[in-house]
């Protein structure tokens, strides 16, 4: 029987639709805040809205026919979720929603609009109306059962202040769902099949994710648990499970359990603030399906901060995990300022960068917060100065021990609430940068200068641009202006910027450090630096060869191998000694019975470590490898018999490495900075060329010569102090190579105050390494206070202006006899006239 409805819409309906409009426009300047919105004080706006539209509604709306009814219930219960969705920004009950849960619930509204004029719709529509709302009958079930701890004191709430009735809206959702469902689709069979069966596939999506839930949290405890009751385990047990971790997305949110994912358990409900343990650079996230799937299945069973390990390791999320005294999420990066030197006769760089970072609070009881800035640095790069703006004037840092550094920064932050800045060394070619504090509305600025090799590559040379994790940048400004000591025949710059031939090269806009300048290779003009008696003479650098005739052969395997690779150094090796190392196993003798089998089983690392230390035979041993930017750092595996053993084994053998590829691990990349492994690294083609003559690189490094082989220089040490007109980074570049040389497999240990040589060393090239740092403090009192003092001989902050020699001790007193005699020349001739005149 058809219906007969009226056409005319009713009053209250078009006024509700009309306020509904306005929420959402609220929802969404929540939803979409800028860098400078403040969202406190919005959802008064939407509960309002929905005070003002349930009173208009209760005194001329209600008493409407079914059809009028229906439409305004339809307005009020979106209009009801929207504001509750709104009043959640500011007092926290859920986290932010996933994106498909954004999707079902703007769905589900829709939805539940349309049936205001279900029968007014063709029948394709009203079907598609008995499917959606099928889809999405579980979800707001799921919302009402996630609240049921709140509904007391919202009650309590509800008649005190009338604002938690949000608390409620699921309950009206299903209340208005349910009532379709008998009025409009049970009634007619094929509506009622319809409904039926998509409600079933949610039911089905529940099931399967419970399914792949459980399997990888049971893969994963379980690795876990035999590494931890290892009786030999070497290794910490999360690095086991780094090793055997799938990549799918639902291993990834057991691992950010409680980092980034809510769990099952005790609800902080009303929340008027945050106060985050950590900030891990995603939004914290609630979704249905894993609490779901954690309330029945339970949540992993690995502590927080093993699975922050493995994140580091898997997801390069180092940055997040760093140790914060103050929040720091309000700030937002508002400028990059960038210029340098270049010196493509000498294969160097210089370069300055100035930020701008703003504290741009969200909520009015914001309070001064934290800047934490990671820095990556271009290969062989190395900070070399350091600025904080106080009061509107550059103050530079002073290098001390990395140990000071810290403890000066913890007291004065920690307690003292003033202001330092501080920059640390980190593997990885990365440094961290502190500021503190900057204030609520306001700015802050500080400078880095960072000394770095130009790198060659297919007969170019390459600048490479440093770039940064931190605070957002997405709207930052972004100046630079490379100025080119020597013009080179051929320049190749990126789309945007522009070229003032023979003399800079530059940019203006949006903040993007993805690019890089090319040129042509010059030849590299020998130059030379004098500083403390000392020569440092840059000098072109080509790798030459050595017999070399390895009797055993020892293949690193992980996924990063392909099987082709595998294969043909086996047949190329087919008489010789070649070994892996097994996780469970330890070293294993690769034969044709099991070469396969071993391959199979390994291939599923998504990493490897290979023990060094194993080795019998070091001096004829020879390491075959091949690995991803995926892995632990040597500083990671600080206090396990793994990296105990390593250190021993490395501060007193050199083993050959040889890479086959382009990339090499985290591990792997600071054993060769730190001059631990005679490296080499070239194609499968070219080892299979060596090893059938025998032929590998000739190590050419000691104490007073330093090879930087990425940009084809090296720079030699000489007792010499005649004055020189070379750059003084030569010097900076040879102490922070010479320091990591000398610390070995040391180089990642947390605590290196007491080898006073190379902090000596370290002050005098004013470079930051793993055991100096720079920091900038407010006032001399507190530089006294924590024993801070400058090298009066070091080199001090580099600077844009000046590269050129620094006087020896012997010509500053030359001189000051000079500018003496010129003095009393000129003063004796005055001298004499007025006592002449008298």
């Amino acid at each position: 029987m058809e219906v007969k409805t009226s056409r005319a819409l009713p009053a209250p309906y078009v006024f509700g639709l009309t306020l509904l409009c306005f929420a959402l426009i609220a929802r969404c300047y929540c939803y979409f805040p800028s860098a400078e919105t403040n969202t406190d004080g919005v959802f008064i706006i939407t509960h309002l809205i929905l005070l003002l539209y349930f009173f208009s509604s209760w005194i001329g709306g209600f008493l409407k026919p079914w059809e009028g009814r229906r439409k305004m219930m339809s307005v009020f219960v979106v209009l009801l979720l929207t504001d509750a969705y709104t009043v959640n920004e500011s007092i926290r009950v859920f986290e932010s929603s996933t994106l498909w849960m954004a999707v079902m619930l703007v769905l589900m509204c829709a939805n539940i609009l349309a049936f205001g004029f279900f029968e007014r719709w063709p029948e394709w529509v009203r079907y598609l109306q008995c499917a959606v709302l099928g889809l999405t009958m579980l979800l707001p079930f799921y919302l009402a059962f996630y609240l049921v701890p709140a509904y007391l004191i919202s009650l309590v709430g509800l008649v005190a202040i009338g604002l938690s009735i949000v608390t409620f809206s699921p309950i009206f959702l299903i209340w208005f769902k349910l009532r379709m469902v008998r009025k409009l689709i049970w009634p007619v069979r094929s509506y009622r099949l319809t409904y039926l069966a998509a409600g079933l596939l949610p039911v089905l999506v529940v099931v399967v994710y419970s399914v792949v839930y459980a399997n990888d949290k049971f893969k994963m405890e379980q690795a876990y648990r035999k590494s931890s009751h290892a009786v030999r385990e070497e290794l910490p047990p999360w690095v086991r499970v780094a090793q055997e971790a799938g990549s799918d997305f639902i291993t990834t949110q057991l691992l950010k359990t409680d980092i980034v994912y809510t769990s099952p358990g005790i609800q902080d409900y009303f929340s008027l603030w945050e106060i985050p343990e950590r900030e891990y650079g995603e939004k914290r996230t609630h979704d249905p399906l894993f609490m779901t799937a954690g309330a029945f299945l339970g949540v992993i069973d690995i502590p927080e901060d093993d699975r922050l390990e493995i994140l580091n390791v898997l997801h390069n999320k180092r940055h997040y995990a760093e140790e914060r005294y103050w929040s720091g999420k309000d700030l937002v990066t508002t400028s990059v300022w960038s210029a340098a030197n270049i010196w493509p006769q000498y294969h160097l760089a210089y370069t300055e960068n100035i930020y701008t970072v703003k504290n741009v609070p969200q909520q009015r009881w914001g309070d001064s917060e934290e800047a934490i800035y990671t820095f990556h640095l271009p290969e062989g790069g190395v900070v070399t100065s350091l600025s904080l703006w106080i009061d509107n004037r550059e103050e530079k840092a002073i290098l001390t021990t990395k140990g000071k550094a810290a403890a000066a920064y913890s007291e004065v932050v920690g307690r003292q609430r003033r202001d330092p800045s501080v920059v640390h060394w980190q593997e990885g070619n990365r440094v961290v940068v502190r500021v503190f504090p900057v204030e609520r509305g306001k700015e802050r600025k500080f400078k880095i200068g960072v000394t770095s090799p130009l790198k060659v590559k297919q007969d170019k040379l390459v600048y490479e641009p440093v770039w940064f994790e931190g605070p957002a940048h997405e709207e930052a400004s972004y100046e630079v202006k490379l100025n080119i000591d020597k013009w080179p025949g051929e320049l190749d710059y990126p789309e945007g910027f522009y070229a003032d031939k023979g003399k800079t090269v530059g940019k203006t806009g949006k903040y993007n450090a993805d690019w890089e300048l090319s040129m042509s290779d010059e030849t590299v003009n020998n130059a030379a630096f004098s500083f403390n008696g000392e020569r440092y003479t840059l000098l072109p650098y080509q790798p030459s060869t050595e017999f070399f005739a390895p009797a055993n052969y020892y293949l690193d395997l992980n996924n990063s191998w392909k099987y082709d690779d595998y294969r043909e150094i086996l047949l190329q090796l087919h008489d010789k000694k070649v070994w892996v190392f097994h996780p469970r196993e330890g070293m294993i003798t690769v034969n044709e019975d099991n070469k396969e089998t071993l391959f199979r089983e390994l291939q599923q690392q998504r990493f490897s470590l290979f023990p060094f230390y194993k080795i019998t035979d070091p001096a004829t041993a020879l390491v075959i490898s091949a690995s991803a930017e995926v892995s632990p750092q040597l500083g990671d595996l600080d206090k396990s018999v793994f990296r105990d053993q390593l250190r021993r084994f490395l501060s007193q053998e050199k083993i050959r490495l040889y890479n086959i590829g382009n990339t090499l691990s985290p591990y792997l990349a600071t054993l060769k900075e730190s001059r631990s492994l005679l490296y080499e690294n070239g194609t499968t083609k070219q080892l299979l060329a060596q090893l059938r003559s025998n032929s590998f690189q000739r190590h050419e490094e000691d104490s007073n010569q330093l090879i930087l082989a990425g940009a084809q220089i090296r720079i030699a040490r000489s007792m010499d102090s005649t004055q020189t007109q070379g750059p003084d980074h030569l010097a900076r570049l040879f102490a922070y190579n010479s320091i990591l040389q000398q610390l070995g497999p040391k180089v990642a240990e947390p605590d290196l105050s007491a080898d006073t040589a190379l902090i000596n060393e370290a002050k005098a090239a004013y470079v930051v390494t793993p055991v100096s740092s720079l920091i900038v403090l407010e006032t001399q009192a507190d530089y006294d206070k924590f024993n801070i003092a400058d090298d009066v001989n070091g080199l001090k902050n580099a600077s844009l202006n000046g590269h050129g020699a620094v006087p020896e001790p012997h010509e500053w007193a030359l001189f000051i006899i000079a500018v003496a005699i010129l003095a009393y020349v000129r003063f004796e001739k005055l001298f004499k006239r007025k006592k002449s005149a008298c």
